[in-house]
């Protein structure tokens, strides 16, 4: 348990980032960081709450925030939420939970899952450009996935693969020079539609599976 406590003047109101000149309160917040020589550590900050005396503000009171540490109602400090958030990403729920408690880090599996928030999407796409389908629930409701290749990160998800969904997307964020998609016939009106500049390629697996299937086919005949 480490105990610390604001200094200084307290910050400003978020919303009019008024200075604060009256303090209504103090109290306790605990914030759990990262592991130190095999412990949990929290901290036991002491806060203050400010009122904010503009009139034209909707927000009566606030509570100081330090850089780099707290935010607004979480309990975990922006270092010991990026750690989560990785876990997150690689192992998700359960899995990523059983590894925190290994690692000592405070990471329930609902705390993980709620680190999985949308990253925003860039307002052009990126130069090679990944386009996939994949299921909601496999043999009826699918989707579409955009991937930064050269990065190896998702962009955005579509709600179906529809030509007029997938053509959309591209007019509204372009720039990619090189996409790489797989067989649907969708994907294909979509990037003559939306974009007829850029390179059309097929992936890596889908050249296998193409070669797969034609060999499947080839032994088939023959046989």
């Amino acid at each position: 348990m480490v105990d610390a406590a604001c200094c200084g003047p307290p910050g400003p109101c978020p919303p009019c980032q008024h200075p604060a000149a009256r303090v209504h309160s103090r109290y306790w917040r605990y914030i759990a960081g990262l592991p130190a020589g095999g412990r949990q550590v929290i901290v036991r900050l002491r806060v203050r709450r400010s009122f904010c005396d503009q009139s034209q503000c909707r927000r009566r009171t606030y509570v100081e925030q330090v850089a780099g540490l707290t935010e607004p109602r979480l309990r975990a400090s922006t270092a010991a939420r990026s750690a989560m958030r990785a876990v997150a990403v690689e192992l998700g729920g359960r899995p990523g939970h059983r590894l925190c408690a290994k690692l000592w880090i405070h990471g329930r599996r609902t705390a993980l899952l709620g680190q999985l928030a949308a990253q925003p999407v860039p307002t052009r796409a990126p130069r090679i450009l990944g386009m996939d389908e994949f299921a909601f629930c496999k043999g009826r409701t699918y989707g579409t996935v955009l991937v930064d290749v050269e990065s190896s990160r998702p962009v955005d998800v579509l709600p179906d693969r529809e030509t007029g969904t997938v053509a959309a997307w591209l007019q509204e964020h372009p720039g990619a020079e090189i996409i790489c998609r797989d067989r649907l016939m969708a994907f294909t009106k979509a990037i003559r539609q939306a974009a007829p500049d850029a390179l059309e390629v097929a992936d890596r697996w889908h050249l296998l599976q193409n070669l797969s299937t034609a060999d499947t086919t080839l032994c088939t005949a023959t046989w």
